[in-house]
């Protein structure tokens, strides 16, 4: 009886869009997509870090057009454990020595294998190390490289089911990581020391760390140095954190002791603005509406000359597709996560923040990790 496999993308999107833009095979090697195509697989050694003695760790994953159950793996040998502790639906597994290299020339055997030698191929172009680069265009003459990054980003846009579950779980953990962090807080902290608490509270979530921004008012300096967080002053906390590579991008406000008239005002601004941009978001709605409206309710204010409104794609990575802009035609997707925010930047109060995520529905959207996102107030001595 044949094996059952199953494919963890939408191989017929995929297809579709390798067919648009004239491409034989895919050839993808970032981790973002390497976990993306295998459906979570990620060689864990160098889970944190790639670069080892004078090249780095290189893994290739080649996808045919309508011949997906034809994909290889070019990997090290070291791998196989984890590969078959993992259910790696891939049936082409190529061993690597170590390094970039030997890696394409390894992703060459497999290619000429399946008979691509010549043709259009697609890479990562940001990505790809100069040395594999030179060493694909060496070994395939007749082949000729295109940039795959666009085709990928678009096949990551609308998340599954299983994604979105995902993104759910870290979301909530990074909320709760920030509000944590802010209760642990003491006046005259650093804001160091704020950030290192953070990262503590996303490994008790079973989160991966990303950064934290910490910024303590009046000022702007988000980066964390040695810098006091003292009573009457607001701090944001703007922290990132992933859980198998989904990524949860927040920002949270608190204050030790009540803060000021002018604190609240702005954080009440904050809520509003993105309230309005929520309002807005729904399956079919331009991008450029969605920014129009958080634009137009931020400048509203009669601080609205130091507004920031933002909203970006989020999911493997942030920025990913669809791109928003004032002008943008492109309509959202049921399925599709977006990264909403609004700064005030006032000097006499501070960096005064709020960014959430939201899940684009059929008739309206769904809020990732909406917790925290009230005034977090620190007893003052």
């Amino acid at each position: 009886m044949e094996e059952t496999v199953t494919i963890p993308f939408d191989t017929a999107k995929l297809d579709r869009l390798m067919a648009e833009a004239d491409l034989g095979l895919v050839l993808a090697h970032t981790r973002h997509n390497v976990r993306y195509l295998t459906g979570g697989y990620y060689y864990h050694f160098h889970a944190n870090s790639t670069r080892m003695g004078r090249s780095q760790y290189l893994a290739f994953v080649g996808i045919p057009r309508s011949r997906a159950r034809d994909a290889f793996y070019v990997g090290r040998a070291e791998e196989r454990g984890q590969m078959e502790a993992e259910s790696l639906w891939i049936p082409g597994r190529i061993e690597a020595v170590r390094g970039t290299v030997t890696a394409a020339e390894s992703a060459v055997k497999a290619l000429r294998r399946l008979g691509f030698t010549s043709g259009r191929i697609g890479v990562e172009m940001p990505f790809l190390p100069a040395d594999a680069w030179l060493a694909l265009r060496a070994a395939l003459p007749k082949v000729e490289l295109v940039d795959a990054t666009p085709l990928l980003n678009e096949l990551r846009a609308v998340k599954s089911d299983e994604e979105l579950a995902i993104l759910r779980t870290v979301y909530a953990g990074v909320a709760g990581s920030i509000q944590a962090a802010f209760r642990g807080s003491r006046p005259g902290e650093t804001t160091r020391d704020i950030a290192r608490r953070v990262e503590r509270e996303m490994a008790e979530r079973d989160i991966s760390f990303l950064f934290a921004l910490v910024c303590a008012g009046p000022g702007f300096l988000r980066a964390p140095s040695s810098a006091t967080w003292e009573p009457g002053q607001v701090l944001h906390i703007d922290a990132g954190g992933t859980r198998r590579d989904y990524i949860a991008d927040i920002c949270r406000m608190g204050c030790i002791g009540e803060p000021g008239p002018l604190a609240k005002e702005l954080h009440a601004a904050c809520l509003e603005v993105q309230a309005a941009s929520r309002a807005v978001i729904r399956a079919g709605v331009p991008c450029r509406d969605v920014v129009q409206a958080g634009e137009a309710a931020a400048r509203g204010y009669r601080f609205g000359r130091y507004a920031r409104f933002v909203v970006h794609s989020i999911g493997m990575v942030s920025y990913e597709e669809p791109e928003f802009s004032p002008d943008s035609p492109r309509t959202l997707e049921q399925g599709m996560v977006l990264s909403v925010e609004t700064d005030f930047l006032v000097p006499e109060t501070g960096h005064v923040k709020i960014e959430d995520a939201v899940i684009v529905g059929g008739t309206g959207c769904e809020g990732l990790g909406d917790i925290g996102r009230e005034w977090q107030v620190i007893p003052a001595p």
